[in-house]
């Protein structure tokens, strides 16, 4: 049986401590979970342990640590304790308890797979006071776990009938509060032959977290936490749960929900109300609970344009932002905002996207936090391959005059709570899907090598690889596995059309490629059964993506097909608006999902000069399916690219390539970046002036300097 604790001190709260420990003695090894202080069973309060465990009946345990000398008198309603010289009147503990067990069977029931399977137990446990003596004083008293752990087995009722496997993820689904994420459980064929009967599939397949996910979305420890996880595996889903988990259980505490990426707006308002409103009959509190992005503005809240209103000073805007830090435009706010006085505002703090924020946002969110700085934030593994190490606690939130750390991930150990969370497993990604991301990304099999890696086996292991057969070091023949249990999408096993998971294709002409493309979303929609919102279509080649989008838009229109193009067209928040198919640039897909996700010019991936970004867009934009990906792309280059696609695809489920050196391997940096481009500029300056030349005087050139120029093209060329 697992344990999970929501809130700090079980170690040192011993009635519960002691009830949980005769229970544990009589399940023994029974396969499920006991949750302490867990948060959101019901509005009539918190219990303080709730067990699912397969073959057993759930059961809800309240325990009252009073000594049989304290209790004054028992009614049915109503407990009288002695406190001091006062007599203090209590609900009864049994209907306390009932209360908290009635409403979560009727959370089982609302399932109709569940419905009158499931009858929560409630119990009382009342370890200061012996049956015996409680009886003789004020009778008997059923549903009792009372001292020395007497009936606790008497208390643990036997299914009638042990629950089938899906019965039991859907059980384990509405205790986690995942349900929500499951769209009508229960039911759905086996199988699917089109790819929107597949998407319905995969959307009512019970969403179920594991161990890690369970922890990130349920635990509220008192001080800081840091989530790390490849793209898929959950990040922005727990925190919007753990959002909804701390408001249900501390209503009146202040809570900012923060990111980067602007259209996760709606995700992230939708995603809290969905967790709150399935305990509770009201929508959260929008006045304690602010969901915000960083930056905001005159039209929006954010973060810090919220912290310059009460700060009593301008707001930069963008461009004002951008004249400051070209690079890092929202640094500039940082900086500034960092100069004034920073009040604490909020008792919680969650931030996604934490990899894509300067470090100077840091400081200003432990300023804005309340003591003991219950700050969580969650970090992208590979999410920005431009920084594979992740940066530690003071290097974000800085030290103290002594040097010591502001914030520290060390915890007391009888806290019971892990301050460092790692997610291995990636839902969202097919397994195919995210390889490839990560083969692409790497450039692990770059006819011009790999523009970075992963160093050690305990990197790749973090990210759920497994190093099979070589070593890790330069020049040696490596193997990496990826388990297939750390991509747990069903979606392959699902689907028996004849669409493949990824594909690329070729064209010889931009309005190839863009017909193409708006021909096969047609197709999509109209003979698969996709619903426009389910397509995004994301442009790897930035600089012109509006350009490609309108053009790509006024197709569509011509096939009565609606669209947005989010923050270039249209409002930024604009992302999957029913009944329109997404077009957006990489940065904007960020913190985004779909089943089917388009690539457009693709050929970018090769180009010298952008190549380290354009392999971390490649990156992103592949990573954000949720099941089939379209690759398309123009001329020789892509023809190159569909080489190394097929490489790749055909190594899956592992990797298979010779190990760079670390110290000569090209670094996803700014500086490469300039030096390429500087690189290009040159070149092209350099065949201005030959062609100004005339062939007399490039006759002059000895012979091994024309060869050279000569082979130096047809290079080139290839």
């Amino acid at each position: 049986m697992e344990f999970l604790a929501s809130l700090p001190g079980f170690s040192g709260d011993l009635p519960v401590k002691t009830i949980f420990q005769w229970i544990d003695e009589v399940v023994g090894k029974a396969e499920g979970i006991c949750y302490y202080k867990y948060p959101i069973v019901g509005v009539s309060g918190t219990p303080d342990l709730v067990f699912l465990l397969q073959n057993y009946q759930p059961m809800v345990v309240k325990c009252f640590d009073v000594p049989l000398e304290r209790i004054v008198a028992v009614e049915d309603d109503t407990w009288w304790i002695q406190e001091g010289k006062d007599e203090i009147e209590i609900d009864s503990p049994g209907i306390v308890v009932d209360d908290l067990a009635t409403e979560l069977r009727a959370r089982f029931d609302k399932v109709r797979d569940l419905r009158r399977r499931l009858d929560p137990q409630p119990v009382v446990g009342l370890p200061l006071c012996a049956k015996s003596e409680f009886f003789k004083k004020f009778g008997p008293l059923a549903d009792v776990i009372w001292s020395g752990g007497e009936a606790a087995q008497e208390r643990l009722k036997k299914l009638d009938q042990p629950l089938d496997s899906q019965q039991w993820r859907l059980a384990r689904s509405i205790l986690q509060t995942a349900i929500p994420l499951t769209r009508n459980p229960g039911g759905a064929a086996r199988t699917a032959d089109t790819l929107g009967s597949a998407i319905k599939m995969l959307d009512t397949d019970i969403a179920l977290l594991d161990e890690q996910q369970n922890k990130v979305a349920i635990q509220i420890p008192p001080g800081p936490q840091r989530i790390r996880g490849l793209a898929g595996t959950g990040k922005t889903v727990l925190l919007a749960m753990k959002a909804a988990n701390i408001h249900h259980h501390f209503p009146n505490k202040k809570i900012l929900l923060t990111f980067n990426t602007q259209s996760l707006y709606n995700q992230a308002r939708n995603l809290v109300t969905r967790f709150f409103r399935f305990y509770s009959d009201v929508d959260p509190d929008w006045d304690i609970l602010h969901i915000r992005h960083a930056w905001g503005g005159r039209s929006r809240p954010g973060v810090y344009y919220d912290l310059t209103q009460r700060q009593g000073s301008r707001a930069l805007d963008f461009r004002s932002a951008k004249a400051q830090d070209p690079a890092t435009p929202f640094r500039a706010c940082c900086s500034a905002a960092l100069q004034q006085r920073i009040d604490a505002e909020y008792d919680y703090i969650l931030v996604d996207e934490a990899q894509d924020f300067p470090k100077e946002f840091f400081p200003i969110l432990y300023k804005l936090s309340r003591p003991p700085h219950a700050i969580y934030w969650a970090y992208d593994e590979l999410q920005s391959l431009a920084s594979l190490e992740i940066p530690d606690p003071a290097e974000l939130f800085g030290v103290d005059d002594a040097g010591k750390p502001l914030v520290s991930l060390d915890v007391d150990e009888d806290e019971g709570m892990d301050r460092d969370l790692v997610l291995l497993k990636s839902y969202r990604c097919p397994q195919t899907v995210l390889m490839l991301a990560h083969a692409v990304g790497l450039g692990i099999h770059n006819p011009r090598g790999p523009v970075q890696m992963l160093g050690d086996e305990t990197s790749w292991k973090a990210v759920g690889y497994e190093v099979e057969s070589g070593r890790l070091q330069k020049g040696t023949p490596v193997v990496l596995f990826r388990p297939p249990e750390n991509s747990p999408s069903r979606i392959a096993e699902m689907y028996t059309g004849k669409q493949k998971l990824v594909s690329g294709k070729s064209f010889t002409t931009l309005e190839a490629e863009l017909q193409w493309v708006a021909d096969s979303i047609s197709s999509d929609i109209k003979d698969e059964g996709v619903t426009p919102e389910q397509i995004v279509v994301i442009s790897l080649d930035s600089r012109r993506a509006k350009d490609y989008m309108t053009h790509l838009q006024g197709l569509l229109m011509h096939l009565s097909i609606a669209s947005t193009i989010p923050g270039l067209v249209d409002d930024a928040s604009d992302f999957a608006e029913t009944g329109m198919v997404t077009l957006s640039t990489v940065f904007r897909a960020k913190g985004n999902e779909a089943p089917v996700v388009y690539i457009l010019s693709f050929q970018s991936l090769y180009d010298f000069a952008e190549e380290i970004e354009n392999r971390n867009r490649a990156f992103t934009s592949i990573s954000r399916s949720k099941g089939w990906v379209r690759i398309t792309g123009t001329g020789r280059k892509m023809a190159e690219v569909i080489k190394e696609l097929s490489q790749i695809l055909a190594e899956i489920p592992r990797f298979k390539f010779v190990f760079p050196d670390m110290d000569k391997i090209r670094k996803l940096d700014a500086s490469e970046t300039t030096r390429r481009r500087r690189a290009v500029k040159t070149a092209k300056a350099a065949v201005e002036s030959l062609k100004s030349l005339t062939p007399e005087a490039l006759s002059d050139l000895s012979e091994g300097d024309r060869k050279a120029l000569l082979k130096l093209l047809q290079k080139a060329a290839k």
